[in-house]
């Protein structure tokens, strides 16, 4: 059982404008992102002299022989880390928010690349192929296992550094990212000012500190699918801000990230803090209008929230943008819900 990636169907991948590429996130851009596939890459990583750069991932590795021009994004993690960056693709993957991109990475996103949609099994490689690509990166890719061998013949493609899809840090797909692109100094700087706006906001919500947390997506009626794992990005970017996941969550058994539950065993979900997404409007009275769901502690106290599609993209994937809109636009909600917690 996978997560309900879809980007039809999720708030991911799965997100306003900022000061010099990392100050805190604000009001939205009005530029659409297209799908033209001969968009200029007006934004190339310029020629260096440390090329060629050899990536070594759990799939492979990836030499880059020259200062990529035509990059494709596979995940709004590669995308994000491109962007803030200074660096412009040519293709991305759809996800969340208007035209397929999310609020915090759209106003950095010049031209028009073309938006790649994922069906079941990951993305269609012609249409990657039609962009001629000099870089191919997947390293937030959730398809990239069943797709690297294919890709990879297409161009130098990444993939994830630790031990599968949904569980590289941010920091580490930045990294990634700019050692391809030549601009390892860069993120440097980058990953201390995020990592720094993270340790203040800690700080600023002491309530969160020890307090216990779950986080599902409902995307069909009947069942929820519940993070369980504690690699996942997800996960570890909550642990960050000084909370845990539930016990029960953490105990459950399965080979994914996630696993689906049918609703007569939602309280496991309940925890100090219960976060829920729903992927269609429909869905949310249905559960919330559940016997078994409405009796859950959380609910009754008022520590269960609801989370709109840019607060759930935002958490599924942590970035160097969606963690500054998490904490401007997320953690304020969680914080309030922590304290209803007691």
């Amino acid at each position: 059982m996978t997560f309900s990636l879809r980007p039809a169907r999720r708030a991911l991948a799965a997100g306003l404008a900022l000061v010099a590429g990392v100050a805190l996130l604000g009001a939205c851009g009005d530029d659409a992102a297209g799908t033209s596939a001969d968009a200029a890459p007006s934004g190339a990583a310029p020629a260096a002299a440390g090329y060629p750069v050899t990536l070594t991932h759990k799939l492979g590795t990836a030499t880059v022989p020259a200062a990529p021009k035509r990059i494709v994004a596979l995940s709004d993690a590669d995308l994000d880390a491109l962007l803030v960056l200074g660096v412009q693709p040519v293709g991305i993957a759809e996800s969340s928010g208007e035209d397929g991109v999310t609020a915090w990475a759209k106003p950095l996103l010049t031209g028009k690349p073309a938006v790649l949609s994922a069906g079941d099994n990951g993305f269609d490689v012609e249409k990657i192929a039609a962009l001629n690509p000099d870089l191919i990166l997947a390293g937030g890719d959730y398809y990239i296992q069943d797709e690297y061998a294919k890709l990879s013949k297409l161009a130098p493609t990444t993939a994830y550094e630790t031990t599968g899809a949904f569980e590289d840090p941010w920091q580490t797909t930045l990294r990634q990212v700019a050692k391809a692109v030549g601009k390892s100094a860069e993120a440097e700087k980058i990953v201390a000012d995020v990592e720094g706006k993270v340790t203040k906001a800690k700080s600023d919500h002491p309530e969160l500190a020890g307090k216990k947390f779950s986080l599902s997506q409902v995307w069909e009626a009947g069942s929820i699918g519940v993070l369980r794992s504690d690699k996942d990005a997800g996960v570890k970017m909550l642990n960050d801000f000084g909370m845990v996941l539930a016990p029960s969550v953490a105990a459950l058994q399965g080979e994914d990230f996630a696993v689906q539950l049918s609703l007569e065993k939602v309280g496991v979900i309940d925890a100090d803090v219960t976060l829920v997404y729903y992927a269609e409007a429909g869905l949310k009275p249905a559960l919330e209008g559940n016997a078994l769901f409405k009796g859950l502690g959380s609910v009754k106290r008022g520590s269960y929230v609801a989370l709109s599609d840019a607060q759930f993209s935002s958490l599924r994937t942590p970035t160097p943008l969606s963690v500054q809109y998490i904490i401007g636009n997320v953690l304020p909600t969680i914080a309030t819900a922590a304290k209803a917690a007691g």
